[in-house]
């Protein structure tokens, strides 16, 4: 198993955190780096979740979430939403979307999206949006990560 995720750690990825407001109003995020955009037309992007996670029901219930895409200054943030249990985010730490969506402040790209759709595929499950509305900010690099680490795009 380990050496099947060092291969896949050979695919460098961007680094996003997913969030949304959960029933009591508290602005729960998760890091992912699954996020991948499915098609145009219509606007579609997906990510996964592993089977079990604490939060696995409440990501798999949510109707509207966003996803933004980390800026290479938001390890600290990234560290914080990747932890079990320290998902909460602070109000200083988004913004309310034109969706009403929490969207991480200082991100270099923001997406709001309706879910669409949940698929079983092992031992996660994918978790398919329809794009209500994105943002990009200008110049920001991404943050990416790359056989366990992170790491910085070459200027």
């Amino acid at each position: 198993m380990r050496e099947l995720r060092n291969a896949f750690g050979e695919f460098a990825t961007g680094v996003c955190v997913v969030a949304a407001t959960d029933q009591s109003g508290e602005v729960i995020g998760v890091t992912v780096n699954s996020f991948s955009s499915v098609s145009l037309e219509p606007a579609l992007a997906l990510w996964s979740i592993q089977n079990n996670s604490e939060l696995f029901a409440f990501w798999c219930s949510q109707p509207r979430y966003s996803i933004s895409i980390l800026a290479s200054d938001q390890e600290s943030l990234s560290n914080q939403c990747a932890k079990p249990s320290q998902h909460s985010l602070g109000e200083h730490q988004f913004e309310l979307g034109k969706h009403g969506t929490p969207l991480i402040v200082g991100a270099a790209a923001h997406f709001e999206l309706g879910l669409t759709q949940v698929v079983p595929a092992g031992d996660h499950h994918i978790i398919i949006g329809e794009i209500l509305s994105y943002q990009v900010s200008d110049g920001r690099a991404p943050l990416l990560f790359h056989k366990g680490q992170y790491r910085a795009l070459a200027s």
